[in-house]
């Protein structure tokens, strides 16, 4: 009874430390660093586990919090140090709000009187960031940047009911360098422009990004800035351009916040065993607008639903005005190839020392199937039901925790794979069998306990060719192609890599200070080139399975044509201000890249195991390069 006491006293002072604590049920920006502050704090036993839908609202954040300040408060030895502390009250800071203006904040904040809580809070922000790569080979050194002003609007409407708005604007720039052209089927097309029956999309590299790590800051299609017409709207920033987007939703939340409803257009990540690490929704993720469910009954069990419309990517650049310039339904276009659905459904399991989820996902042409937007509905078996068209997953994680000391996991995501088959047999040869499109993750983190929320992680994933794509189709609902790759906007709602990827990820993280945080990460990656004379099919999110003896085909991992192998080592560092009454954060990163090709003694995709050496070659050339970046965000 006296612990008992203690530890209600404890999170009474904890919760009286915010004097306007936050009530909002609008969510938290997976981008934001509390994440991995809760997350840490779950780590050592200081709350228990949440479930792993991100965004969580804003209360939730808020009580999490609080919840780790008053164990700490109610152990007879105490769990956190006083930087640490700190760190959690800085945390707490962005959610209070004083009424009217508050300069340091950039924001005017508003509560109503009455029995009704009413709440209204305006904010502006900057985010600005210039990234710079320079190579041995001089041609390769690029520069790119973005700046993104953005007003928010956010605020309840009662106790149950919140909402957010943000409208933001963006100026742009990342060339991307041609490397040539990939071929991604030509199984269910009618001849194209030059005959042959095949489409091609174009290859390109980001230079002055680190690989794979830059992803579009602009919504739908963008304007450069030597073509401000309504004609003029582009796919691609290669020269500075200008765009705009909406990020807002609306949040019900009833029944003590056992079930939460959303609805709206933000940034998610599903199923994730570490920050960014999600094979399902990843936090790297174009946004797309979304019906979302979420029930907990008891706190070690929720049951998730989501079903939203994908984006199409203004794919113009990729494809080349040829296939633009038809009129032919047949043809490779734009936003008449992209109409599709996307749902996802999990329950999960979150004890002490386990957490086990399962669920399915599936990209589906719109259609009004009301058995996609059931949470109680298994995907896979109702697709059987409506036709068996559809792009379907399965997905599971499974983590085992040790309080104070760290967890393990295991991850896997599977597209499609070879069953009981009259040709290959009981799963056949399941390894190397084109086409069991699955990806895999396995990965430990642990704490450091020598630093104030420091932590080291480890991680390997695989992404199988051809995973997170899908053939097309054209024989139902549509008269012309319908893509159904795993994709929004042209990026993976998946893992960050391409298929026919692999990745060793180690990582440092640590909040030196209450308003400092930095990484050291290294990442050993490979991937089947997307260009040349030896192409390796399967490679791009955009390629497509041979409807024809494709369960014969055979793939061979570094074995079946060329692969980039890339080394790259990256540090970086943030640093708030508001400690001196300046409402600024300054960021900066520098990377070190060395990449090469390797390639086959025989000929490629020819379902047979080749020797592979190292190539360096103006078709697959050997580079090293650096690549430095910094920003500035106002009033984050």
């Amino acid at each position: 009874m006296k612990r008992f006491l203690v530890i209600f006293s404890s999170a009474l002072l904890a919760i009286i430390r915010m004097p306007l604590a936050a009530q909002t049920h609008a969510s938290v920006s997976v981008d934001n660093r509390v994440y991995a502050i809760i997350e840490h704090a779950q780590m050592r036993g200081l709350c228990p586990p949440l479930p792993t839908i991100k965004p969580y609202p804003e209360n939730v954040v808020a009580d999490a919090i609080n919840e780790i300040l008053a164990a700490s408060d109610a152990a007879e030895k105490r769990l956190l140090s006083k930087t640490e502390e700190q760190i959690l009250r800085d945390a707490l800071e962005q959610f209070q709000r004083k009424h009217g203006f508050d300069v340091l904040r950039g924001g005017y904040y508003f509560e109503g009187k009455g029995k009704i809580r009413t709440t209204f809070d305006a904010a502006l922000k900057i985010d600005s960031f210039v990234s710079g790569g320079i190579y041995n080979n001089r041609s390769d050194n690029q520069w790119g940047m973005w700046l993104t002003p953005t007003v928010s609007l956010r605020g309840d409407l009662s106790k149950y009911l919140s909402y957010d708005f943000n409208l933001f604007g963006n100026m742009s720039r990342a060339v991307l360098k041609p490397l040539g052209e990939y071929e991604i089927g030509r199984w269910w097309y009618t001849q194209d422009v030059d005959g042959t029956g095949a489409r091609n999309i174009k290859s390109f590299a980001n230079k002055a990004f680190l690989p794979f790590s830059y992803h579009k800051q602009w919504d739908g299609s963008i304007w450069h800035l030597t073509d401000l017409s309504a004609s003029g709207l582009e796919g691609w920033c290669d020269n500075l351009g200008v765009g705009f987007g909406i990020l807002s939703e609306i949040d019900l939340s009833a029944f003590n916040d056992r079930v939460f409803l959303r609805f709206g257009r933000i940034k998610r990540e599903w199923a994730a065993m570490d920050e960014g690490a999600s094979l399902v929704l990843n936090k790297h993720a174009r946004p797309f607008i979304a019906f979302e469910f979420a029930a907990t009954p008891v706190r070690w069990f929720t049951l998730s639903s989501l079903t939203g419309v994908l984006e199409y990517p203004n794919s113009k650049y990729m494809v080349g005005e040829a296939y633009n310039s038809k009129k032919d339904y047949t043809y490779y276009s734009n936003d008449m190839f992209f109409q599709n659905a996307y749902s996802a459904a999990m329950f999960e399991l979150n004890f002490k020392y386990v957490h086990f989820d399962f669920g399915t996902t599936a990209v589906w042409p719109k259609r009004f199937d009301l058995g996609y937007f059931h949470p109680l509905m298994n995907k896979v078996f109702y697709q059987n039901n409506v036709g068996d068209n559809d792009n379907l997953a399965l997905f599971t994680n499974l983590k085992l925790s040790y309080p104070g000391i760290g967890y393990v996991w295991a991850s896997f995501f599977l597209d499609e794979f070879v069953g009981l088959n009259k040709t290959t047999g009981l799963f056949g040869d399941f390894i190397h069998a084109t086409r069991n499109m699955y990806a895999t993750q396995a990965g430990m983190k642990a704490n450091f306990p020598w630093l104030p929320f420091t932590t080291v992680s480890l991680r390997y994933t695989k992404i199988e060719p051809f995973c997170y794509t899908h053939q097309g189709i054209n024989y139902t609902w549509y008269t012309h192609y319908i893509s159904e790759a795993y994709m929004n906007s042209g990026e993976s709602l998946g893992y960050y890599l391409p298929p026919n990827s692999d990745e060793i990820l180690v990582r440092f993280d640590s909040l030196f200070f209450p308003r400092v945080s930095a990484h050291l990460e290294y990442q050993f990656i490979r991937h089947g080139a997307e260009h040349g004379s030896q192409a390796v099919k399967g490679s791009s999110l955009y390629s497509e399975l041979q409807p024809n003896d494709r369960d014969s085909l055979r793939k061979y991992f570094l074995h079946d044509g060329a692969y980039q192998w890339f080394h790259i080592v990256k540090f970086g560092a943030d640093w708030n201000l508001k400690q001196f009454k300046v409402p600024l954060t300054v960021y900066a990163n520098i990377g070190f890249v060395y990449s090469y090709y390797t390639v086959i003694d025989g000929t490629p995709n020819d379902n047979q195991k080749h020797s592979y050496h190292r190539a360096n070659t103006s078709e697959y050339p050997t580079e090293f390069g650096t690549i430095i970046s910094g920003g500035v965000k106002v009033w984050f």
